[in-house]
């Protein structure tokens, strides 16, 4: 079966609302690190020249086997959520997914414009 390379964005949230966000050094991140990391997640990548490099705060990366890229999208999407709720509740998160193009999220905000324009 193929691996295909993901990478999860994943903001940890102090109401249901998601206005407020906890500090990336919360007790809430590390039990969202310890979770991610059992589920085969890690917060780095290595480089051609076996260089490891820190990814930013909340940003994991995995290689997901899957039948095809919806598949293994769909088991990160699966495997993330799991963690972000033991680390806050299913609703005080939000995460962005992005396996070899094929998207997906959960939690983020709707808006009508683009908010940079």
């Amino acid at each position: 079966m193929p691996k295909y390379t993901t990478t999860v964005r994943v903001v940890l949230h102090k109401d249901d609302a998601r206005t407020k966000e906890h500090s990336p050094d919360s007790e809430e991140y590390d039990t969202l690190h310890a979770e991610m990391h059992a589920r085969g997640f890690r917060r780095y990548y290595e480089t051609v020249k076996d260089q490891k490099l820190k990814l930013p705060p909340g940003e994991y990366l995995i290689y997901q086997e899957g039948t095809d890229v919806d598949d293994a999208r769909k088991k990160v999407y699966s495997k993330s959520t799991a963690a972000a709720t033991i680390a806050t509740s299913a609703k005080r998160f939000s995460l962005f997914i992005n396996c070899e193009g094929s998207l997906t999220s959960s939690n983020l905000e709707v808006i009508s414009k683009d908010p940079d324009a």
